[in-house]
């Protein structure tokens, strides 16, 4: 068990029974306690009969009685019965929706070890202040929770030091902060990106394949993780028995950095803007047959962004500093990258490159071809020989050599034909 305020946890390993009117620690949900006592020993028990004697029934005086109800088999022993009907699907024999929504947040299997008890289970006292006391636990729990997650989503969050409402195991005695990767508070910042959260979708068929920078859990079986992808921090909780959901998702900007993918800059390119950058990225296709997707970045002397790329109907694109350009290239995996030479062309002439390919395909471009335009235009934008190379294939190196680009035997040939 953890110290401070996830103490709210604290559980008893011994039945439920003993605990008596013992001070609340748990989650909130309707729960009808009269209800339960009746189903639960019907379940088990024969009928009984009914007593219909009323000779020591008096309606001559008011007589004061104890709020708390329970029958006199309070204990009874149920065993794997209450699991299963606990366990099951919506509309049990028993229990109610609402009923299992509470005995679930009190035997959580993180913090209850009664399921050990097998056939010798006795279910919790039914008495009204009883089941009012697991509702207060259960309520305490679920606000603990929320402020861990508001705590968590915070760019004040640091892995090394969690804070007193995370275990203290979280928090490590030795300061280790190069397997963090982050930049720190003296290097750069978070920057909370809200519009990338609406594509949690895409980023949980992504984060499926990738190893969390951080992984943690706490007490009560609740799971904490953050991914790296590209420029781009993602948090995500799954609660016990829940799937993974993305919590936020953060820029990651170094303090000197210039704009991150056109974030900042929302200008019109100039035709006479000399580039300085290209990248070569491939991504996965959001068209299933399509396998995957090339497009070529640029990057202008004054910080804009140009995304050209060959789309699947033929058209050739230009879009300058789109705004979901970061989100994009963190999901995506670079293949290529260089500074352009001073003799690279100006924006303009890759305009023009653009345009004179647009089309040439018809109505369909298949995935070599539209393969083929982004190669073609990272070979234009770096400059230097006009030969077609290719990021995915490298001659085979001697042991020690550096691996190289493989430039095609084609004649060499003007990139505007």
């Amino acid at each position: 068990l953890s110290m401070g305020p996830a103490r709210q946890f604290t559980r008893l390993a011994g039945p439920l029974s003993t605990m008596g009117m013992a001070a609340p620690s748990r989650l909130a949900a309707p729960f009808s306690a009269i209800s339960m006592a009746g189903s639960l020993r019907s379940a088990a028990l024969a009928p009984q009969g009914v007593d219909l004697n009323l000779d020591k029934f008096n309606l001559s005086a008011a007589t004061q009685v104890s709020s708390q109800t329970a029958g006199s088999n309070a204990n009874l022993a149920i065993g794997s019965a209450f699991w299963a009907e606990l366990d099951g699907e919506k509309g049990g024999r028993v229990l109610s929706d609402e009923d299992k929504r509470l005995f679930r947040e009190v035997f959580n299997p993180f913090l209850s070890d009664r399921r050990g008890e097998g056939e010798a289970f006795a279910p919790p006292p039914t008495s009204y202040g009883h089941i009012q006391s697991l509702k207060r636990l259960v309520k305490e729990e679920e606000s603990l929770r929320q402020r861990r997650t508001e705590q968590f989503s915070s760019n004040r969050f640091s892995m090394e030091e969690a804070g007193p409402l995370f275990p203290s195991s979280w928090t490590s005695s030795l300061q280790v902060s190069h397997i963090t990767g982050l930049p720190s508070a003296a290097s750069g910042s978070l920057v909370e990106r809200p519009e990338y959260k609406s594509q949690a979708g895409v980023l949980s068929a992504v984060l499926a394949s990738v190893t969390p920078l951080f992984d943690k859990y706490t007490e009560d079986g609740a799971r904490f993780r953050i991914y790296t992808l590209g420029s781009l921090e993602v948090r995500t909780m799954q609660e016990h028995g829940s799937q993974e959901t993305v919590c936020v998702v953060f820029s990651i900007v170094a303090a000197s950095s210039k704009p991150v993918w056109g974030t900042a800059c929302r200008r019109s390119l100039s035709e006479h803007d000399r580039l300085t950058k290209v990248t070569e990225f491939v991504e996965r296709s959001s068209d299933a047959s399509l396998a995957r997707h090339s497009y070529v970045v640029l990057e202008t002397e004054h910080g804009d962004f140009v995304v050209t790329e060959k789309l699947s109907n033929g058209a050739v694109v230009w879009r300058e500093n789109p705004s979901e350009l970061e989100f994009r290239n963190s999901l995506a995996k670079v293949i290529r990258s260089a500074a352009c030479s001073k003799s690279a062309d100006i924006v303009g002439e890759m305009k023009k490159f653009q345009i004179m390919q647009d089309g040439r395909d018809g109505d369909a471009a298949s995935r070599s071809s539209r393969k083929r335009y982004a190669q073609l235009a990272y070979c234009k934008a770096v400059g230097g020989p006009s030969q077609l190379t290719s990021g995915f294939l490298h001659r085979r190196v001697s042991s020690g050599a550096a691996a190289r680009p493989c430039i095609r035997t084609a004649p060499a040939r003007p990139f505007l034909l």
